[in-house]
């Protein structure tokens, strides 16, 4: 008579152990699921910034070759970039201040188009006439008026596909 309640002890263990087994195999899935998504989004966040930075590049050189052409030759930089109009400002003039770059003043600035896997895709830079230096490697003081060079800081920004990329980049040059 033993017998029979031993064994209706032992399926009711077999029954516990076979649950806890089916919670254990259950907790992995969802581990490895979770693991797996989290990585989709990191490789997805890393692409739309490159993507990003991609167009603010891409916008920079645009400003290079505008501002290569705008100045080449010309002897009174300083008033051809007030009177250039958007996206255009000289770093000492009141009347027309360099904006604020937070947020990116879109109104402000000049907006370049790409297309990246069919899609069109947008930036924006401004340029920053800083003024007149000597070239590279002159002394300040005593450098004639026709070996200096115009001094220009251009600014691009992009975004990404998602909301919260954003890429601001910033390069000073010498014409």
């Amino acid at each position: 008579m033993k017998t029979p309640k031993l064994r209706s002890r032992q399926r009711g263990v077999t029954l516990v152990i076979a649950m806890i087994m089916l919670i254990l195999v259950s907790m992995l899935a969802a581990a490895a699921y979770l693991m797996s998504t989290g990585e989709a989004r990191a490789a997805s966040g890393w692409s739309d910034r490159q993507r990003a930075i991609f167009l603010a590049e891409n916008a920079l050189k645009t400003a290079e070759s505008s501002v290569a052409t705008l100045v080449a030759g010309q002897p009174d930089v300083a008033n051809l970039i007030k009177n250039k109009g958007t996206g255009y400002y000289v770093r000492s003039n009141t009347a027309k201040p360099v904006p604020a770059f937070d947020p990116w003043p879109e109104d402000s600035s000049i907006g370049v188009t790409t297309t990246i896997d069919g899609r069109t895709a947008s930036a924006h830079y401004i340029v920053i006439f800083e003024g007149n230096a000597p070239a590279f490697g002159e002394q300040l003081a005593g450098t004639p008026a026709s070996s200096k060079r115009s001094r220009f800081t251009l600014v691009a920004q992009a975004g990404g596909l998602k909301p919260d990329t954003n890429v601001v980049l910033s390069v000073s040059r010498e014409y």
